[in-house]
């Protein structure tokens, strides 16, 4: 069921079939970010599986999932085990009845993929991205990936950053009570910008 077949999402609905990376300044950033999103969910009465790579919105459960409460459907967050095999957790995500996916973070997916052999983290994430891209577009759901942005392992040219692998890559700013959000690459919401109220 699409969110439009529920309540329209202005958010949600020009992700749905992608991937998308959003790109944060901090930690307050991804704070504001995740709690506006679970709203936004809230509204449209849809619900999110999360893969918690940071734990971030485990150890900010009350925080963050608040607006889901009351008007969200099911909800589930998988943290992986330390130490554990950051395959099973991701393909766990192919099982997901929820439309939004949501993994936190992206530079986390980077380096966990590159536990036991560096020179293959760039295919295994490659791999990761295109098969979440696959998935998103043959299922019709949104595949949010925070981001901090900081990819000084990223260079212009041909070795393209981490954020270019999702089909879409836009910029989150966070100013006093409102949230705006600036698409980079690919596109989104019309004029390539989204603004709403902030959490």
């Amino acid at each position: 069921m699409s969110f439009s077949a529920r309540r329209p999402s202005h958010f949600f609905d020009p992700l749905i079939g992608k991937t998308t990376t959003f790109l944060l300044k901090g930690r307050q950033a991804n704070i504001g970010f995740a709690r506006t999103m679970m709203r936004l969910l809230a509204e449209a009465g849809a619900g999110c599986s999360i893969l918690d790579l940071d734990a971030f919105y485990s150890s900010n459960a009350g925080l963050v999932l608040a607006p889901l409460a009351d008007d969200g459907e099911s909800s589930t967050i998988r943290v992986p085990v330390p130490g554990s095999d950051i395959e099973e957790g991701f393909s766990r995500l192919f099982e997901a009845s929820q439309e939004v996916i949501v993994i936190d973070s992206l530079n986390s997916l980077y380096h966990l993929t590159s536990v036991e052999d560096g020179s293959s983290r760039s295919r295994k994430l490659t791999f990761a991205l295109s098969a979440l891209s696959y998935l998103a577009r043959t299922n019709a759901k949104a595949v949010v990936l925070s981001m901090y942005r900081r990819e000084g392992f990223a260079r212009p040219g041909p070795n393209r950053s981490i954020s270019g692998l999702s089909d879409v890559t836009a910029a989150v700013d966070i100013r006093g009570s409102e949230l705006t959000i600036t698409t980079e690459r690919g596109s989104a919401w019309p004029g390539g910008r989204f603004s709403t109220r902030a959490l």
